[in-house]
């Protein structure tokens, strides 16, 4: 092969198939001089230097591969959202027909506590079925009546078709007998060959097209909510760990927050506004900065825009902060967290070391969790009454557990406690709580509001008692040791929406649920919120999904410590946190349901200080398992071991006996002034002070001693009180 070189650019020369295949040209063999003066001479190509082409072994190139494993996932998941959203619709209908989705949300509501509700929606099942019944019924009727009323058709049409073949054949020039009859053969006919072109054509392309429009329907569904297994989803591909905001990115989020002021002056500035922004540093799973505002712009107009804000940064609400400068109104330190900081895991709890413990409530924190940005969050929680609210399987009840854990790790501590929910969760306080109570219920709910009121009492004897000491101010560390009568008691009620929603009529009189003041638990609470810190009484409340019918607001603003973990709405929200902290940007409904199980944001009041001033923050709350608060609990009795607590239970007075005493020389007593005297007798016996006339005679009653009037007054004869003790004895006797 020779190649014109005079002809042919040096570029054009030779042109192989491959980069490797110059080599194929044998110029190796000729000299230095002769391969610089080769022009006008021939370039042998030596085939035999050719590269052989290379044989396929079979291997799939991974390219290809993995376009196939996309490909296979992409078919399998769609096809997945096909299948499943069959299954929904098919689901659904059957569910609707059979009334098993009200059925299920039935058990919902029960499960939050919601009665009313649960009663209305019980009300809906018998009326939806009771429909379904009559239109059956109205169905099966028409059924039964169609053979009869085509029957009927038919008769008529062949009753016309005969009068009018009578007239025809008396008709002359007109049709004869038989062509009426005929003719109405070949509308029969032509009816019929429509009937079947109509059910063998049109009918089943509609059928097609109606369960084609369903299946689209509930693959839309499936596909909008990602429902699909995890193997057949992309693969999530997950941000840079490092927090990748500039000054340029920081100063860019603050110019799109739509104040217009604050536009103005970044467009104006020479520098492009770098003067608003100090250094950005690292801090914990972040960075931080602290930003200047221009005049006419406040802290407080950016934190309206926090949500803002966060988005303009790429961020969630709740995985940015703003602190307030507290010498300033134009100065806050902002914090961004890197992307994913809340997935991290939270350290373990220092509770679950062996070594911790004992604790004193008058000089150590809790030790609850960590803030987004990795600094420890303490508590303080003597004299403080506590709300910790949130929707169902979010962690409450883990996040409430361990606060009552470490309060017991205080000998002086005293509990009761009742777990309106009774799975168990709190059954490692069996030997801790002076009184456990375990299970919703008519029973559990009169058990829980005497718990309440029994705490009023408390508190009036502390309070007596502290006078008659000649004591003032508050109750300090050594005059709260155990035993003295002054300990720091903690009342707890977990699910307590299910006590002030629940329609239970108490024995002694009154209803125990209800927002207002007619409820004895309501009322019971609101006491101890207004006077129970002062002498070391406590309320915890643990509520689910809080509203104004099971969480009057009397009782939510009372607690001093409020958070929440994921609530549905802002509006909940503020029920839980509060006006004030929901509008200076928290955000409990920001958070990620199941995925930020136990982050919870606080509104923690004079329990913590807070930089800046601010209203609330973030939580990520250590987890303690119900295995571990066994081992706590355990290690609770240990530093318990030998204490004793000063309880003052309740008098025991016996009706009957009283009464005798109170009538004197009397044979006859208005049941009013029976009531005074018995008052009069124990001031301090808490049922004598709630009785009334017609109470007396309703208790009176169940010893059949009469009330009857007499000169147009009840009144309560002595003959008939000794007689029943009399018969008492006897019956005490056999």
């Amino acid at each position: 092969m020779t190649i014109d070189r005079e002809h042919t650019d040096m570029g054009e020369l030779i042109r192989f198939p491959h980069a490797h295949a110059a080599r194929a040209v044998d110029i190796d063999d000729t000299t230095p001089d002769q391969q610089t003066n080769t022009a006008g001479t021939e370039v042998e190509v030596r085939p035999d230097t050719l590269p052989a082409r290379r044989e396929r072994d079979g291997v799939v190139p991974p390219a290809l591969k993995a376009r196939s494993a996309a490909a296979a996932k992409v078919t399998a998941r769609h096809g997945y959202y096909l299948l499943g959203g069959a299954w929904d619709t098919a689901t659904s209908v059957y569910s609707r027909w059979t009334g098993r989705d009200i059925d299920a949300q039935i058990r919902d509501a029960r499960a939050a506590g919601e009665h009313g509700i649960a009663a209305d929606l019980m009300r809906q099942r018998t009326d939806n079925r009771r429909i379904l019944l009559e239109r059956i019924q109205v169905w099966g009727t028409f059924l039964m009546r169609v053979p009869m009323i085509l029957g009927g058709l038919a008769t008529l049409v062949l009753a016309l078709t005969l009068i009018a073949s009578i007239v025809a054949a008396f008709r002359p020039g007109g049709l004869s007998f038989a062509q009426v009859w005929d003719r109405l053969f070949t509308a029969v006919a032509v009816g019929f060959d429509w009937t079947v072109w109509a059910a063998t054509v049109p009918v089943p392309l509609l059928l097609v097209a109606s369960a084609a429009g369903v299946l689209v329907s509930g693959y839309n569904k499936r596909r909008r909510g990602q429902a699909a297994p995890a193997w057949a989803q992309d693969a999530v591909v997950r941000k840079d760990e490092v927090v990748n905001i500039t000054p340029s990115a920081v100063v860019a989020a603050l110019r799109n927050l739509g104040i217009s002021a604050l536009r103005k002056a970044i467009d104006d500035a020479e520098d492009g506004a770098a003067w608003m922004l100090g250094l950005i540093t690292r801090y914990g799973p972040g960075a931080q900065v602290q930003v200047t505002l221009p005049p006419q712009v406040t802290t407080t107009d950016v934190q309206k825009r926090r949500d803002t804000l966060a988005g303009n940064l790429d961020r969630a609400e709740h995985e940015i902060q703003i602190e307030r400068d507290p010498g300033s109104e134009r100065e806050f330190l902002l914090w961004v967290a890197d992307s994913g900081a809340l997935d991290r895991p939270v350290p373990p709890s220092p509770l679950l070391d062996d070594e911790f413990g004992p604790v004193d409530i008058y000089r150590d924190t809790m030790p609850w969790g960590v803030s987004p940005k990795g600094d420890p969050v303490e508590l303080n929680l003597l004299q403080q009454h506590f709300l910790l609210a949130g929707l169902s399987k979010q962690g409450k009840t883990a996040a409430a557990r361990a606060l009552l854990l470490w309060a017991m790790l205080d000998p002086s501590v005293r509990v009761r406690l009742a777990d309106l929910k009774g799975f168990g969760d709190w059954s490692m306080f069996h030997d801790l709580a002076e009184e456990l109570i375990e299970g919703a219920g008519d029973a559990n709910f009169i058990a829980t509001c005497d718990m309440l009121e029994w705490g009023v009492g408390e508190m009036e004897r502390r309070y007596d008692k502290w006078r008659d000491m000649g004591r003032k101010g508050d109750v300090d560390r050594a005059s709260s040791q155990a035993g003295s009568g002054f300990e720091p008691l903690i009342l707890v009620v977990d699910e307590v929406q299910k006590l002030y929603t629940c329609t239970t009529e108490h024995p002694d009189g009154g209803d125990i649920g209800g927002k207002g003041k007619k409820s004895r638990a309501v009322r019971a609470a609101q006491a101890i919120h207004d006077q129970g810190r002062a002498v070391n009484i406590h309320l915890w409340e643990f509520a689910q999904n809080p509203t104004d019918a099971n969480l009057p607001v009397v009782v939510r603003e009372g607690a001093m410590i409020r958070a929440s973990l994921f609530v549905g709405t802002e509006s909940i929200a503020k029920m839980a946190l509060g006006e004030a902290p929901v509008d200076t940007g928290a955000a409990p409904h920001a958070l990620r349901s199941g995925l930020d199980r136990g982050t919870v944001v606080l509104a923690p009041g004079e329990s913590m200080d807070l930089p800046g001033g601010a209203t609330h923050t973030t939580v990520r709350t250590h987890f303690i398992s119900t295995e571990q608060s066994y081992d706590i609990a355990e290690r609770a009795k240990r530093f318990r071991a030998g204490i004793r607590h000063h309880q003052h239970e309740p008098e025991q007075r016996d009706l009957l006996d009283d009464l005798a005493a109170v009538f004197g020389d009397d044979e006859r007593v208005k049941a009013r002034d029976l009531v005074a005297r018995l008052r009069a007798l124990a001031p301090d016996h808490k049922p004598y002070t709630k009785l009334n006339a017609t109470t007396l005679a309703t208790q009176l009653a169940e010893y059949d001693v009469p009330v009857k009037p007499y000169d147009g007054y009840p009144t309560v004869r002595l003959q008939h009180v000794t007689t029943a003790i009399a018969e008492r004895a006897v019956s005490d006797q056999d």
